[in-house]
């Protein structure tokens, strides 16, 4: 039975000073993790502050850093959060030493030290494989979608994006002679009202947006030049008659493909008038010649002596009737729609206006619109995972056996396909780091590492680095074994690209074959594909591709559900990219952290 209830004086003073190192127990992450900050080289962040200035002190770049990552681990990215933190949560209070960074402090150092999270995240990674982490004997690459800071409802047609950039234009001009007549000076030398900034951050994207929908339409072949390009080959090839070549071009004008066809029939007719007045001139030549006595008499049959008839002409006719009864309803047509007649033809084929333009892109009569969106212009629609829309990117992620990250790459294309031969190269630098960070440098056939020779002299070719070949060998008992990937990456050429050994699955679990225990050898004769499919028949090859599940698929969850990177904070791609380094810089250090004490200190000591 209990006495009495405790005192709670809240207005005592502390009689001895505070001692923050005993806020947390010796084996919090706090202290780890405030090691690993102090082993990290920032010249490159520290480079960028000018120092020896008559303003405040700046905080101290390590412990920022440390503080991100701490808040990125327990899955906090708003800088306001973190700054309430900052005043509530014990570790932060230590890391911040009792410091209050404001909110505006914090994404200001994110945001300017984006280049730098690179570098850091190698840095990272090269600690956690100096401790045994990275093991290269499997690697598998996937790509996860991530939506973007922006709303797929934003992406706007090239047209609408330019009406808009007119209209702000002129605008800002218009304000812009306003403030000269008042302030008498430029408005050039005056800062921009607080009020008026949104406005200038608005048209700054929108151009951007505009820039991105040119740029891809001249790729594509979908700029006004090269459409009517297109469209004048296509009219002077139905004039000509070669109907035989290419398909008809989207957005032709259907008054002038008829005209062209009006003209090539009627010039068929012409031909055919020709050719028949020939006949005619060398029948009766025949029918002279029989009179006369000197040539064999001639078989007129149903042969008629009127240029008018005969089959091809008759055929020739019907031509240019068909051409005459399409030109007349493209005429209408093309009059119903000046004339707004909302029951005309093309009411039906003519979408509606609006800043996104038509719902699809296969609508007759129109070119493929390009969108871009007005919020991020570098992000793109693509397919989520349960199958429906979002704007955001993809983020490819190379992954070792053992789970750490050892490469990660955002990209704007949704096709996983394309994204195999750029990250093969870039996995395996990435894998040719953790091996020279920790290798021996005891290779049999030549004096260091035998990986790393190669590598030098194989240059941009280093995809196809394998060392000495000699099994005896302890670089190649730590080098790649198999990459693999999932069906979306499964094509011909990707098949045959060349690189380190991968097993690549054609389609989903349910769709691999039946693993064969006394498999045959396949056929001499057999193509990429009957190969793969035969390893993945074998023991071997199917219980390696089933780590690859087990392998990345925990990762891309972690990173969405633990440090909830399922929306970036940031737009554009390079901000977006930082924000997967940190928090695959943050993965790897919670993995870091789960090692025996004394393999992270001999980790750090090395």
């Amino acid at each position: 039975m209990a006495k009495d209830f405790r005192r709670v004086d809240r207005d005592q003073q502390f009689l001895l000073p505070v001692d923050m190192r005993e806020w947390l127990p010796d084996d919090h992450v706090v202290w780890i993790l405030l090691e690993v900050v102090e082993h990290l080289d920032l010249s490159g962040i520290e480079s960028r502050y000018a120092l020896g200035g008559t303003g405040r002190r700046a905080y101290d770049p390590r412990m920022m850093l440390a503080l991100l990552i701490y808040a990125y681990a327990d899955g906090v990215r708003s800088s306001r959060q973190i700054e309430r933190l900052c005043r509530t949560d014990v570790a932060m209070r230590v890391i911040c030493g009792l410091q209050v960074p404001d909110h505006t402090a914090i994404a200001r150092f994110r945001q300017l030290h984006q280049d730098s999270v690179k570098d850091l995240f190698t840095q990272v990674l090269l600690v956690c494989a100096k401790a045994g982490l990275g093991r290269l004997g499997t690697i598998a690459i996937d790509g996860t979608k991530i939506a973007a800071n922006a709303s797929r409802y934003a992406s706007c047609r090239r047209e609408w994006l330019q009406e808009q950039v007119t209209a702000i234009t002129a605008e800002a001009a218009a304000a812009d002679e306003a403030e000269d007549a008042t302030f008498k000076t430029r408005a050039d030398d005056i800062e921009t009202p607080q009020q008026l900034r949104g406005r200038r951050d608005r048209e700054r994207r929108l151009r951007w947006a505009l820039e991105e929908v040119l740029a891809e339409e001249s790729a594509r072949g979908l700029d006004a030049g090269a459409i009517s390009a297109k469209h004048a080959e296509f009219l002077e090839r139905t004039r000509n008659g070669d109907n035989t070549i290419g398909t008809r071009p989207v957005g032709v004008d259907p008054v002038a493909v008829a005209e062209a066809r009006l003209q090539a029939a009627q010039d068929r007719l012409a031909r055919e008038r020709t050719a028949k007045r020939e006949q005619i001139e060398a029948m009766r030549e025949r029918i002279r010649l029989f009179e006369a006595g000197r040539g064999p008499k001639p078989v007129l049959g149903p042969f008629s002596f009127d240029d008018n008839r005969g089959r091809e002409v008759a055929r020739a006719k019907r031509w240019v009737t068909r051409a005459e009864n399409e030109l007349a309803t493209a005429l209408s047509t093309h009059n119903d729609a000046a004339n707004g007649d909302a029951g005309g033809a093309a009411a039906q084929i003519t979408p509606g206006g609006g800043k996104r333009g038509p719902r699809s892109n296969s609508v007759k009569g129109r070119p493929p619109q390009i969108r871009r969106n007005v919020t991020d212009p570098e992000s793109r629609q693509m397919q989520g995972a349960d199958g429906g829309s979002l704007q955001g990117y993809n983020a490819q992620l190379a992954v070792g056996a053992d789970g750490l990250i050892l490469a990660c790459e955002l990209v704007q294309d949704s096709n996983d396909r394309r994204q195999l031969k750029p990250m093969m190269p870039v996995a395996v630098a990435a894998a040719l780091a953790v091996h020279q960070s920790r290798c021996l440098r005891q290779c049999p056939a030549m004096d260091g590492c035998c990986l790393e020779a190669f590598a030098s002299l194989k240059g941009a070719g280093i995809v196809s680095a394998n060392g000495c070949r000699q099994t005896s060998c302890p670089c190649a008992l730590d080098w790649i074994g198999t990459l693999l990937f999932d069906s979306g990456y499964w094509s011909e050429d990707n098949l045959n690209a060349p690189g380190p050994n991968r097993l690549i699955a054609p389609g989903k679990a349910r769709d691999l074959p039946q693993v064969e225990h006394n498999a045959k050898p396949p056929p001499a004769d057999g193509d990429p594909a009957t190969w793969m499919l035969h390893r993945l028949a074998t023991e071997d090859g199917s219980a390696t591709y089933k780590r690859r599940a087990a392998t990345v698929e925990p990762v891309n969850g972690q990173l969405k559900d633990r440090i909830r990177l399922r929306r970036f904070a940031r737009r554009g791609r390079s901000a977006c990219q930082s924000e997967l380094d940190l928090a695959a810089l943050v993965l790897n250090f919670r993995q870091f952290c789960r090692l025996d004490p004394d393999i992270r200190a001999a980790a750090l000591a090395s």
